[in-house]
C-alpha cells in the first residue's frame, strides 16, 4: 500500500507532525503549496495523509484534497489538524462536524495535534487576529473571570512567541 503526505502549514506545526508521519512511513511529506500536479501524487496513492493548520474551526487546505480526492479511488484518508485549543472529544466533534460531510465520517479519519505559531512569521493579518484575541482575553482576566485552560494556553504561547 503506498502512502503519501501532504500538508499545509502557516506557522511550522502542521510541517514538524507531516515531517514526523512522513519519516516514520518512509515518504516524503509534501508542502500543498509546492505541488504543482496534485493529481500526479494521488494517482499512484492509496493512503493520503493530510494536515492542515485550524484556523476559525477550518482546516486549512482540506477543500482543496476533499475535491482532487473525488477524482481518484483512495483506499483511506488519514486528516490530521493541528490548533491552540486542548485536545478533548468535544474539541474533536466540532471540527469534524465543521469540515467533513456526514456521508465522509466512516471513510476519513480525523486526528486533532496541539499547536502554536511563530508571532513573527503570521502575516498582517494574522498578527491583528492574534492581538485581538489576546487584548479579549486580557480583558476577561482583568475583570475578575476565570479564563479556560484554552484562554491560558493561548496567553502562554503568545506571550513565549514574542520574544
Amino acid at each position: 500500500m503506498k502512502a503519501a503526505v501532504i500538508y499545509s502549514s502557516k506557522t511550522g506545526y502542521t510541517k514538524k507532525y507531516a515531517d514526523w508521519i512522513a519519516k516514520e512511513l518512509s515518504v516524503d511529506a509534501n508542502d500543498l503549496k509546492g505541488l504543482s500536479k496534485l493529481d500526479e501524487v494521488l494517482s499512484d496513492t492509496d493512503v493520503l495523509i493530510y494536515g492542515g493548520g485550524l484556523y476559525a474551526i477550518g482546516i486549512n487546505g482540506l477543500k482543496e484534497i476533499l475535491s482532487a480526492r473525488r477524482e481518484h479511488t483512495l483506499k483511506k484518508i488519514i486528516v490530521f489538524t493541528t490548533g491552540l485549543s486542548h485536545d478533548s472529544e468535544e474539541v474533536r466533534k466540532e471540527i469534524f462536524d465543521n469540515n467533513l460531510k456526514e456521508y465522509e465520517h466512516e471513510s476519513i479519519s480525523l486526528y486533532y495535534f496541539r499547536g502554536g505559531f511563530d508571532f513573527r512569521s503570521l502575516g498582517f493579518v494574522d498578527k491583528i487576529l492574534m492581538r485581538l484575541l489576546k487584548l479579549k482575553i486580557g480583558m476577561k482576566k482583568k475583570k475578575g473571570s476565570s479564563l479556560t485552560s484554552d484562554e491560558k494556553g493561548m496567553l502562554a504561547v503568545y506571550q513565549k512567541n514574542l520574544v
